[in-house]
């Protein structure tokens, strides 16, 4: 396939994708929303939400920086597991919140090392309720601004700065570090508290990420040749997972369908099982009958094997039965056609390939025998099966020769 018509696919994919998952995003700006829509991989503003309401949307409020309170927090791996990371920042809270009642809270979890480096946000359910009266329907996701901002930052670099201005003209530096083991959200709001920001960099070369509204002349010089403008994409999923609202699936969420998909698949393993069941008695009663005709196709197995043995016994007494006759011309011409020099002292007859004879003995002159038995009407051929040499005591020469025997002649 052309990379034309990959790109051609994905795009296709993509807009189908947008269309039946349409992702909203909900942002507030004094005391009004501003709403956009990811189409194409971008984030596009909208007019509002969209006429119709789709079961499968995925709608994120972000809660404004300004009603909420952040801290990173640090967990033991040995003392809290993953699945009671959110019961310990819970009770951790009480230690650190403003608030102690009537609160909310977000925390963005990573692994750094044996320890848990948690970015967590709260604010006041009342702030939140206020904010939520005014939507004609409740959002799938809460999540902090900040916390959107830092997750859905595309960065090819895992350790960055993100620095943005508020409608108050309130600056925000951002420190970002490989699993958090770094973290800072400050805010500045002089050039001088910039500069100490700059300074305290371990590394001065990271990039740094501006918003739109934000002029980089703004920053300190140190900053400015690393500077370029923020671009959003759609949140990791380890931080948009954990600002999903109770009571609501989140269908644009691959992991929500694991649920349902799950329960057929249980019933369909069901209904197999009991299929099986059935199937598996009349497999035994199968497997009976198959036992009793492998007794009966034993048994005739054998008695075929013992007739191809007897057929085989009378082929083998047929043929001795035919060359009985053959083998004695054969001997009548031999005696005629052996010199009188030479002597047999051993005859051995088979009736392999065709009928051979081989004889062995001793004479003056071993070399012209097989030329003078080739000349008998038997033979088709006489060969040496041993080397000639002359015996020093005996004064012949010992002999071993076979006749290929010819039959039809």
């Amino acid at each position: 396939m052309s990379n034309w018509s990959e790109s051609q696919f994905a795009l296709k994919l993509r807009r189908l994708r947008d269309r039946w998952f349409p992702k909203i995003l909900i942002e507030v700006v004094g005391s009004e929303f501003r709403y956009s829509a990811y189409r194409d991989g971008e984030w596009l503003c909208a007019d509002g939400l969209p006429s119709e309401q789709s079961w499968f949307e995925q709608k994120t409020l972000l809660i404004p920086d300004s009603v909420t309170f952040f801290k990173l927090r640090s967990f033991p791996v040995e003392l809290v597991s993953k699945q009671t990371l959110k019961e310990a920042v819970e009770l951790d809270l009480a230690r650190w919140s403003p608030w102690q009642d009537g609160v909310e809270f977000y925390y963005w979890p990573k692994r750094s090392g044996e320890q848990w480096q948690i970015a967590v946000w709260v604010w006041q359910s009342a702030d939140l309720s206020r904010i939520t009266q005014y939507l004609p329907t409740n959002p799938t996701h809460v999540i902090p601004e900040r916390a959107w901002k830092l997750a859905s930052l595309a960065s090819k670099s895992s350790d960055f700065i993100q620095v943005d201005i508020d409608k108050d003209e309130n600056w925000t530096y951002s420190e970002v570090a490989e699993d958090f083991s770094a973290l800072r959200i400050v805010q500045v709001k002089t050039k001088t508290d910039a500069e100490r920001f700059f300074t305290a960099l371990k590394g001065e070369a990271v990039p740094i990420y501006i918003d739109v509204q934000v002029e980089p002349t703004s920053l300190p010089e140190g900053m400015q040749p690393h500077c370029s403008t923020s671009q959003y994409s759609q949140p990791v999923s380890s931080a948009l997972s954990g600002a999903r609202q109770p009571g609501i699936s989140d269908w644009a969420d691959p992991f929500v369908w694991a649920k349902p998909i799950g329960v057929v698949l249980a019933l369909y393993i069901f209904w197999l099982l009991s299929s099986g069941l059935v199937l598996l008695k009349q497999g035994k009663e199968v497997r009976e009958y198959s036992m009793q005709a492998s007794s009966v196709s034993n048994e005739v197995l054998e008695a075929r094997a013992e007739v191809e043995r007897i057929n085989s016994l009378l082929e083998h007494i047929n043929l001795m039965r035919i060359n009985q006759s053959a083998l004695g011309s054969i001997l009548a011409s031999l005696s005629v056609a052996l010199p009188r020099n030479a002597w047999l002292e051993h005859m051995e007859y088979s009736a392999d390939d065709g009928g051979w004879l081989e004889i062995t003995g001793k004479s003056d002159q071993s070399a012209s025998l097989a030329a003078v038995l080739e000349q008998m009407p038997e033979v088709e051929q006489a060969m040496f099966l041993v080397d000639i040499r002359r015996d020093k005591n005996t004064g012949l020469e010992p002999f071993k020769i076979r006749l290929k025997l010819a039959m039809d002649k």
